[in-house]
């Protein structure tokens, strides 16, 4: 089979249960649904499905309303959309990467957390968005800060993501001075423990904490008044013409009494304008405003630090005096909060940017020999009823 095209995307992803076990199963598919209209081809692939010389690829295309296992030649543009929970996962998708020398990277990744405090710490204009930050060196560090901040602590990995393996941390003040420790497991499940001194309870959260890096925080009330903690996630994409631009912007709810109101973690999204002004009052306008103005500033400040990037998902807290603060710079977003709010614009060019900014990068390249048409095996038809990402 042949698809004759501007050019070729591959997206790669990870395993997930299903058929096909490709994880965002509904992006993917919005993706090739959209793919025609920027005269683009799409295949979402994993990393075992470069061949080990790069002369192909094999994964699944989205035609008919299903999916079909295909083998093709090399993507023009690689859109990497895989999330590692290993490091030999890492190195996998690091591999496949470096044997598909002539595919264009649709966008470069951001480093951990701690790299980004120190880039935007470093620029003065965005020095204020950050809560203090230190990088876990040990239960003498830990125990310091503790005896430092009445609310306690924060403490996630450096290369974490969806919210797991995060912690809250607080003395108990009076009585026997034990420590309380909320958080989430590796599996993204909450716990609460109580620990009779802090000495234990630091013990604990070293052991937990183990080999992997983290940074700590203080901890900041981010809470709405129902008690659901929240955040603001802001969704900055490149267009056609590779500007920047804001797609969408929706407040994430937690249930009470968890850490974070990640949607992996259980949590749902509304809109931001009618929840803030009931947080805030007539200030949720403003507040609405301010963070679109951050959110414009910082794609090119971490652009500039980092190298080319297509997409960033700003996550922004708001404590109880309207204070703005940024939790995290994402350059691999969910997008499926604009489903939870019925934002419609959002949820299309969430899907839709992605291929604008491919056909911009591929259009830049004119004057280079014209990539041939894409060239798909068919390996059966394979059906599926696309779920949704979170």
């Amino acid at each position: 089979m042949e698809t004759s095209a501007l050019g070729f995307l591959g997206v790669m992803t990870g395993r997930h249960s299903g058929s096909p076990p490709i994880a965002e199963p509904a992006f993917c598919s919005q993706l090739c649904q959209a793919a025609p209209l920027f005269n683009l081809g799409v295949l979402v692939f994993q990393p075992e499905g470069v061949a080990a010389d790069g002369s192909s690829i094999t994964g699944y295309v989205w035609q008919d309303g299903s999916w079909r296992n295909v083998t093709a030649a090399p993507p023009d543009v690689v859109y990497n959309r895989c999330f590692y929970s290993s490091r030999e996962e890492r190195q996998e998708a690091s591999a496949a990467l470096a044997a598909l020398p002539r595919s264009l990277p649709w966008s470069r990744g951001l480093p951990d957390k701690w790299s980004v405090y120190k880039i935007l710490k470093s620029i003065r204009s965005t020095a204020p968005l950050l809560p203090e930050t230190r990088i876990y060196t040990g239960r003498d560090r830990l125990g310091t800060m503790l005896a430092e901040r009445e609310y306690g602590v924060f403490l996630k990995p450096r290369a974490g993501s969806h919210g797991k393996r995060t912690l809250h941390a607080r003395l108990i003040h009076g009585g026997t001075g034990g420590l309380r420790v909320s958080g989430r497991d590796g599996a993204n499940t909450p716990f609460h423990l109580v620990f009779a001194s802090g000495q234990k309870g630091i013990d604990w959260i070293h052991d937990f904490i183990d080999s992997r890096r983290y940074i700590i925080q203080p901890y900041l009330h981010l809470t709405g008044s129902t008690g659901q903690p929240f955040d603001v996630r802001v969704l900055m994409q490149k267009d056609g013409s590779g500007v920047w631009g804001l797609t969408g912007m929706a407040v994430r709810l937690g249930s009470k009494g968890t850490l974070t109101s990640n949607l992996h973690g259980g949590g749902t999204a509304v809109s931001p304008l009618p929840f803030l002004t009931a947080e805030y009052g007539s200030a949720g306008k403003e507040i609405v405003e301010e963070l679109a103005s951050y959110a414009a500033f910082l794609p090119p400040v971490l652009e500039n630090a980092c190298g080319r990037l297509g997409e960033l998902g700003l996550d922004f807290g708001i404590d109880e005096g309207g204070r703005i603060w940024l939790l995290e710079a994402n350059s691999k977003p969910g997008r499926s909060v604009f489903r939870l709010t019925g934002d419609r614009r959002a949820v299309r060019l969430s899907a839709e940017n992605p291929l604008r900014y491919a056909r911009h990068l591929l259009l830049s390249r004119r004057g280079q020999p014209t990539w041939p048409p894409l060239r798909l095996h068919s390996h059966g038809n394979k059906s599926m009823i696309p779920k949704e990402d979170s």
